[in-house]
């Protein structure tokens, strides 16, 4: 069993030895938005959808609970983390990956401790994304509450404790809060922690492999999730990467870009390719060694369902009515528009402030180029354009590092999408593959639980479970003019610069 915990909806699947899907269950929920630039959530919303999923998937694939070899969790980068008092309580929501608000930490940070010593420490730089900047946001804002915390928890470790008692923290959890983790030992750095100001005794001595058995299902655990008790729970790791595992990306070279809530274009490196452009931090397989380096956009996937929600209303009713999806109608729509939408460029940056390759801490979303002559359609079409150049951009700063691209895969909700797809193939020049039905980070968890519990010898089985991959091959013509396309969004970019400068005093 793989279950996910992702930023907007929890997803468990249920799988045979042989890579068959018996059973799969979601449950969506959204995030506390309080302030411009904030995205938090409370840990209970999660471990409540961990639980009615599982049940789910097990009533409905008629399993029985012994026969679960194991489960494997992975969740969304939790940024800050949950912090817990001695009682293992919550003591805040918290600080996701996609909250912006650190941005005066960082600027101390760059003066104190500076850029380059934490690079060369940990494989990466400054910014609000990170973890360990989002704690020194809660030090330096809420110090009645730092002073309460025990320990950081990950949101899939927080989940698994509950099910079993034990803490745990996975290797790629650990890379990606950033400043506190050596990326060359592969442990955790006590002289970074002495220098920022972040207690040691926060965090796990141990840090797993993605695959580690951390523990067994309790009495307790067994009544929230209808396991058997003793069933093994396996660490899990960040859901990109976790992704790109279920995606086939085990080569050197490989890519995997999920298209989910955010864009995670993840590559894989059998040898060290660091660079300050990209997040780097260990692979899900092979961590001790395999990097995962990874650009893209903090609101891909959240730009169409913000589209959907505050703009698609016609086509979420006749999706009602009809029983076609709304994403679908949409898509349909946007098919018809010409390539570039009539000179209208979408900036997919939606949250304030971007994370690699951007690190801009000011940088918004918009439309540029709109007029009375454009229709939802064009703008739809746009959205979809704007994220494929922001996914090009992201791939120019790997390509800086002398990594080649093996294979290409697009996984995850929005790959679904034919239309994106060939945008995306079109606007990056790159031969994309698909996989139909992929059930994106919850059959990589299942890979782990597999690995971990020994029903599963070698990560590579995940070949023979994906089957056959759709090719979506880049349309030279459309490649041409989105060449020039893409060139304008740069000069958006760029131009844009002072003017959300300028609005980061709201």
């Amino acid at each position: 069993m793989g279950t996910d915990i992702g930023t907007l909806g929890t997803k468990t699947v249920l799988v045979d030895p042989e890579g068959k899907t018996l059973a799969h269950s979601f449950r969506e929920y959204g995030v506390i938005t309080s302030r411009q630039g904030w995205a938090e959530q409370w840990p209970g919303v999660w471990a409540e959808a961990v639980q009615a999923t599982v049940k789910e998937a097990l009533e409905w694939s008629k399993v029985k609970p012994r026969d679960i070899a194991g489960v494997s969790i992975s969740s969304l980068y939790g940024g800050s983390g949950i912090p817990v008092d001695k009682r293992y309580r919550p003591i805040r929501p918290c600080i996701i990956w996609a909250d912006r608000r650190a941005t005066e930490e960082c600027r101390r940070l760059r003066e104190t401790v500076g850029v380059e010593a934490i690079y060369e420490v940990t494989g990466n730089v400054i910014d609000p994304y990170y973890g360990y900047t989002k704690m020194l946001w809660i030090r330096d804002n809420e110090p009645e509450n730092w002073e309460k915390i025990h320990r950081i928890e990950t949101p899939n470790a927080h989940v698994i404790r509950a099910l079993t008692g034990e803490e745990s923290i996975d290797y790629s959890s650990a890379g990606n809060y950033g400043g506190l983790f050596n990326i060359h030992r592969r442990d955790w750095s006590s002289e970074m922690m002495d220098e920022l100001g972040v207690p040691r005794g926060f965090f796990p001595e141990r840090i797993h492999s993605s695959e580690d058995v951390v523990g067994e299902v309790t009495t307790e655990g067994s009544r929230l999730t209808g396991l058997a008790k003793g069933t093994p729970i396996c660490a899990g790791g960040i859901d990109a990467p976790v992704s790109a595992l279920a995606g086939g990306a085990i080569l050197d070279g490989d890519l995997a870009s999920m298209l989910g809530t955010s864009m995670c274009n993840g590559f894989i490196s059998h040898k060290p390719r660091l660079s300050p452009r990209m997040i780097n931090f260990p692979y899900v397989v092979n961590g001790r060694e395999y990097l995962y380096s990874f650009t893209g956009v903090s609101t891909a996937g959240f730009t169409v369902r913000w589209f959907r929600d505050q703009l698609g209303t016609p086509e979420t009713e006749k999706a009602s009515e009809t029983g076609v999806d709304a994403y679908r109608l949409l898509d349909e729509a946007a098919s018809d528009v010409p390539v570039g939408s009539g000179s209208l460029i979408f900036l997919p940056h939606m949250m304030v402030g971007e994370r690699a390759p951007y690190w801009d801490e000011h940088i918004r979303g918009g439309f540029l180029g709109l007029t009375v002559y454009h229709t939802r359609a064009h703008m739809f079409r746009a959205v979809l354009e704007g994220v494929a150049y922001a996914m090009r951009y992201s791939l120019e700063a790997a390509w800086e590092t002398g990594l080649k691209i093996n294979r290409a895969t697009l996984v995850d909700g929005g790959a679904r999408s034919p239309v994106w797809r060939q945008i995306i193939a079109d606007v990056t020049g790159v031969r994309m593959s698909y996989i139909p039905g992929a059930q994106g980070a919850p059959l990589g968890d299942a890979i782990l639980a597999g690995l971990g519990t020994g029903v599963i010898k070698d990560h590579r089985v995940i070949e023979d479970w994906l089957g056959e991959r759709v090719p979506v091959e880049p349309n030279e013509a459309n490649g041409e003019a989105y060449a020039r396309y893409y060139g304008i969004y740069k000069e958006c970019l760029e131009a844009a610069k002072p003017v959300f400068r300028a609005m980061a005093g709201d």
